[in-house]
C-alpha cells in the first residue's frame, strides 16, 4: 500500500509540475498571436516544446491522478493518508506562492502606468495573469479536494502538521511580503514628500505589497475560520509567530539604533553621519519607515503570541518561546558589549593619546555607535532577560545556551583581550628603539577596555550559573533496600509509612519513569509548586534480571 501510494503521488507531483509549467507557458506563447505583436514570430519554435509537455503531462497526471482519487473514495484509510496529504499539501505551497509572485508582477505592470507614467504593456501583463490564474488554479483545485479529504474521514497527528506547514508557511511569506513593501512605499513617499519632488517608482514596492497581502489574508482566513481551535496551540503556529516577531523586532531595532545614531552623531558635530547626506529627514525615511512599520507588526503579532499562550501553553510552545527569548538575550548582550567596548575603547584612547604625546583619532562617530549600542542593545536585553525566572524556564536548555555562551564569549574576549595587551608591552620591551610615543602603544588602553567588558560580562553570568545550579532542587538521599526481606514483608511495610505521613487533603502518586537518569528526573520535575515534595527512590535488579 505505502509504495503504491509512493509511486502514484511521485508520479502526479512529477507530472503537475510539468503540465503546470506547460500550460503557462504555452498560454504566455498564444498571447503575442492573439494581440498581433511584432514579436509574435519568434514564438513559434517555443509553441512546439510546450504543447508538447501539456499534452504528455496532463493524461500521466489525469490517469495516477484519477487512480490515486478512486482508492481514496474506496478506504477512508487512504484517503487520510499522510502522502496523499503530502501531495495535496505540497500543490497547495508551491501553487500559492508561484501566484502570488505572478500576481505581484502583474500588479507592477499596471500600477506603472497609473503611478509612473510608464506605457502599459498588455502583452506582457497578460502573459503573467494567465501563468497566475494556473497556479492560482493548481492551488484551489487541490485546496479543494484537501478540504472534501478532512471533511470527510478528519486529519490528525501527521497529516495536521503537514497541513500547518503548508499554511504557516504560506502566512509567514506573505506576511513578511506585505510588511517589506509597506516599509518600502512609506520609505518613498517620506522621501519625496521631504525633497518636494516625485522621481521614485511606487508600482514595485506596491506590487510587493498586493501580492503579500493576497497571500496572507487567503490564508489568516482560512485558519481563523478552520483551523484556529486546533492551531493554537500547536508548536508550528508558535514558530511562525515568533518568527515574524524576531524578524520585526530585528529590523525596527536596526531602524531604531540608524536614526539614534544620526541624533547622537549630529549632537557631538558631525555634519554627514554615515554618509548619507546631510537632510536629516530624508536620510530618517528609511530606518523610520521600517520603525514604524515593523514596530506595529511587532505589538500586534506580540499580542496575538499572548492570547495563544494565555490559556494554556504546550511544553514546545514554551520550548520555543524560551529559545526565542534566550537568543534575542545573547544577540542583544553581544550588542550591549560591543557597544561597551567601544565606548571605553574610545574614551581610553582621548585620555591615553596626551599621556604618550600621540595624536588621537576622531572620536565623535565611534562614540556614537557606541552609544547607540548600548542603548539598544541594553532595553532589548533588559526587556528580555530575567535573573530569576520560573522554575522551568530557569532549568531550561536554552537559557543554559545562553549562560554558558556568554561564558564562554567573555572568556574568549579576556584572552584575546590579555594576549594583545601583553604583545603591545612586549613590543616597546622587545624593540631595538622603545619609544613612549608610538601609536602602537594605545593598544594597552584599547584591550584593556575589552578586557574589562568581558570580564564583567563573564562574573556576572558565572553568579547566573550559580544562582541556577543553587535553585535546583536538590537530589534525595535514595532509601536503603533490604537485600534479606522478602517481597511479601517488604512491600507493605512504606505503604503504611507514606500514607500516615500523608495529610487529610493530600495526594501521593506513583510515577514511573525509564530510559532516564536523576538528572532528567530532577529537571522535569522542577517546576512542582513549592509546597509539593516528592522522593526519588532508584529501583534495583538482580543479577538475573528478576
Amino acid at each position: 500500500m505505502i509504495l503504491r501510494r509512493l509511486y502514484l503521488y511521485l508520479v502526479c507531483d512529477a507530472a503537475l509540475i510539468v503540465l503546470a509549467a506547460g500550460v503557462a507557458l504555452l498560454g504566455a506563447s498564444i498571447l503575442p498571436f492573439l494581440f498581433n505583436d511584432p514579436s509574435a514570430e519568434a514564438y513559434r519554435t517555443s509553441l512546439a516544446i510546450y504543447t508538447a509537455m501539456t499534452v504528455v503531462a496532463l493524461p500521466v497526471w489525469g490517469v495516477h491522478f484519477w487512480f490515486a482519487q478512486r482508492f481514496a473514495l474506496r478506504d477512508p484509510y487512504e484517503r487520510a493518508s499522510s502522502l496523499r496529504r503530502l501531495y495535496l499539501y505540497w500543490a497547495c505551497l508551491t501553487g500559492s506562492i508561484a501566484a502570488t509572485i505572478l500576481v505581484s508582477a502583474a500588479a507592477v505592470q499596471l500600477l506603472q502606468a497609473g503611478l509612473d507614467n510608464v506605457r502599459f504593456d498588455a502583452l506582457v501583463t497578460s502573459q503573467l495573469g494567465w501563468a497566475a490564474a494556473v497556479c492560482a488554479a493548481v492551488w484551489a483545485s487541490h485546496f479543494y479536494i484537501a478540504w472534501r479529504d478532512r471533511a470527510a474521514v478528519g486529519e490528525e497527528g501527521a497529516s495536521a502538521t503537514l497541513r500547518r506547514w503548508y499554511m504557516y508557511i504560506a502566512l509567514l511569506t506573505g506576511l513578511l511580503m506585505l510588511l517589506i513593501g509597506t516599509a518600502s512605499l512609506l520609505q518613498i513617499a517620506w522621501t519625496d514628500a521631504a525633497l518636494g519632488t516625485r522621481d521614485r517608482s511606487l508600482a514595485g514596492p506596491g506590487g510587493i505589497v498586493i501580492g503579500g497581502a493576497l497571500l496572507w489574508a487567503v490564508h489568516a482566513r482560512a485558519i481563523a475560520v478552520k483551523h484556529i481551535a486546533d492551531d493554537r496551540h500547536s508548536t508550528l503556529r508558535a514558530l511562525e509567530g515568533f518568527i515574524a516577531v524576531a524578524f520585526s523586532i530585528a529590523t525596527a531595532l536596526v531602524g531604531a539604533s540608524q536614526i539614534l545614531y544620526y541624533i547622537v552623531a549630529r549632537a557631538l558635530g558631525e555634519s554627514d553621519p554615515g554618509h548619507v547626506g546631510t537632510n536629516f529627514v530624508v536620510a530618517a525615511a528609511g530606518p523610520g519607515s521600517q520603525v514604524l512599520v515593523f514596530g506595529i507588526a511587532w505589538f500586534l503579532i506580540s499580542r496575538r503570541l499572548q492570547r495563544d499562550a494565555g490559556t494554556q501553553e504546550a511544553d514546545r510552545q514554551a520550548g520555543i518561546r524560551r529559545l526565542y527569548t534566550n537568543l534575542a538575550s545573547l544577540i542583544s548582550l553581544a550588542a550591549w558589549s560591543v557597544g561597551a567596548g567601544m565606548l571605553l575603547w574610545t574614551l581610553a584612547e582621548q585620555v591615553e593619546a596626551p599621556i604618550i604625546g600621540v595624536e588621537p583619532d576622531d572620536w565623535k562617530d565611534p562614540l556614537s555607535v557606541s552609544v547607540t549600542l548600548l542603548i539598544v542593545g541594553g532595553a532589548v536585553w533588559v526587556a528580555h532577560w530575567r535573573y530569576s525566572p520560573w522554575a522551568a524556564d530557569r532549568q531550561s536548555l536554552s537559557r543554559k545556551l545562553y549562560v554558558w555562551a556568554a561564558l564562554l564569549g567573555s572568556v574568549l574576549g579576556v584572552l584575546f583581550a590579555g594576549v594583545a595587551i601583553v604583545n603591545a608591552v612586549l613590543q616597546q620591551v622587545f624593540s631595538a628603539h622603545p619609544r613612549l610615543d608610538d601609536s602602537s602603544n594605545l593598544d594597552v588602553g584599547h584591550f584593556l577596555a575589552i578586557l574589562l567588558v568581558a570580564a564583567g560580562v563573564g562574573i556576572y553570568h558565572w553568579r547566573v550559573l550559580r544562582a541556577d545550579a543553587a535553585a535546583r532542587p536538590a537530589r534525595p538521599a535514595a532509601a536503603p533496600v533490604s537485600r534479606v526481606a522478602t517481597a511479601a514483608s517488604a512491600t507493605p511495610a512504606p505503604t503504611v509509612a507514606a500514607s500516615e505521613a500523608l495529610g487529610p487533603h493530600a495526594r501521593r502518586y506513583t510515577l514511573v519513569v525509564t530510559d532516564a537518569n536523576d538528572d532528567d528526573v530532577h529537571q522535569a520535575l522542577s517546576s512542582l509548586p513549592p509546597h509539593a515534595s516528592y522522593h526519588l527512590t532508584p529501583s534495583e535488579q538482580t543479577v538475573d534480571g528478576r
